[in-house]
């Protein structure tokens, strides 16, 4: 593969260094270019649609900011009601400048009683992450469950991975 650049719809250290893993375990080397893009759906998007569709925007955006770009890719965190519980997970879309639009998701995870409680409440899960600890001292699972849903990598990792595997398949 000649020079690849990837244009990537965001600015997040964390999300960048992920997809990067990604890259670099998969053995693809590119140029990665952040873009400070809008998602264009909410601020913690509540369905897999409305997280797709943020996936796709981001990508779009990234690819029309950095011209030059082989490919846009899009990263979306977001929940999704299964049943009468939020799940947590992510979406990656990769779009080329030739229209092709393939989207991954990661696995789906149930979120702990009070993480849905907040979301429940309309409060943004992200300002609301300390509290989950308090009281389990000493709990190693726990700590597991909260370091994945603040720091989101195996989601992030999983989607890209996903979707990035998808595109090249057949190319």
């Amino acid at each position: 593969m000649d020079k690849f650049t990837i244009a990537v719809g965001t600015t997040s250290k964390q999300k960048i260094d992920y997809l990067k893993e990604v890259m670099k375990d998969i053995g693809i080397e590119a140029t990665i270019l952040s873009s400070n893009v809008e998602s264009n759906v909410s601020g913690q998007p509540l369905t897999k649609e409305e997280t797709t569709q943020g996936s796709i925007n981001r990508a779009k955006s990234a690819l029309k900011e950095h011209k030059n770009a082989n490919i846009g890719i899009g990263i979306e965190v977001g929940y999704h009601k299964n049943k009468k519980d939020y799940e947590m997970f992510c979406c990656a879309t990769i779009i080329d400048n030739k229209g092709r639009c393939v989207s991954a998701h990661s696995h789906f995870f149930k979120l702990p009683k009070y993480h849905q409680e907040r979301i429940n409440e309309g409060k943004y899960l992200a300002h609301h992450l300390d509290e989950y600890l308090k009281g389990k001292n000493n709990n190693k699972i726990k700590e597991y469950i909260d370091y994945v849903i603040r720091k989101r990598k195996p989601f992030i990792y999983e989607a890209c991975r996903s979707a990035i595997l998808t595109y090249f398949k057949d190319d």
